[in-house]
């Protein structure tokens, strides 16, 4: 049997300091590319519209995608996700941060088939779930305000305040689906890794 598809927002997460790259990660080229139009570019294939939380609107210039402003500053990507999710005209949404050049629209087309009421959909990589490469409901909304309200900004944490199905890769491996989804670039020398 075939999994439902499921009309889904993107949003793509760049509102970070990028303090261990050492510059703004989000415009850093990669593969003659801007990293933060090459994961929306790709995020498109899965999701419409593809909205960035930039942190402050305008702050990597004119980029092509409708930006949404954190709704609490310094809280991480909480902020940016909380606002996404208020501004998406879907249910669903699929979350990716900006500095994962190979995210997965057919990993984030297939969680959001996976979803049968829960808050998120998340899989799990080579390090254990990763919420910023997953599909959210807003209905996780009430959760994430809450845990915005008493200063708790990890994802990981608010994870466990929610109603979240974890798909393990023998889910969906092997298929066309890159293993390299939850790769990400923080440092110059990720920008030379092997991967």
């Amino acid at each position: 049997m075939v999994p439902q598809a499921r009309l889904l927002s993107g949003l793509v997460l760049a509102g970070g300091r990028s303090s261990r790259m050492g510059r703004e990660k989000a415009l850093i080229d990669f593969e003659g590319q801007p990293l933060v139009l090459r994961v929306a570019d790709r995020l498109a294939r899965a999701a419409d519209p593809v909205l960035l939380a930039t942190g402050n609107l305008g702050r990597l210039g004119p980029v092509g995608y409708r930006e949404v402003a954190d709704v609490s500053a310094e809280c991480g990507p909480l902020g940016g996700l909380v606002a996404g999710l208020e501004a998406s005209p879907h249910e669903l949404v699929a979350v990716v941060a900006v500095d994962m050049p190979y995210v997965s629209p057919e990993l984030l087309k297939f969680l959001a088939s996976l979803r049968q009421g829960e808050d998120a959909v998340v899989p799990m990589g080579a390090t254990g779930l990763e919420p910023l490469h997953a599909v959210y409901s807003t209905s996780a909304l009430p959760a994430m305000r809450s845990a915005l309200a008493d200063g708790r900004y990890g994802l990981r944490q608010l994870l466990s305040d929610l109603r979240v199905r974890e798909v393990r890769a023998s889910e969906w491996y092997p298929s066309t689906i890159d293993p390299r989804f939850a790769f990400n670039i923080n440092r110059p020398e990720d920008l030379d890794a092997e991967v």
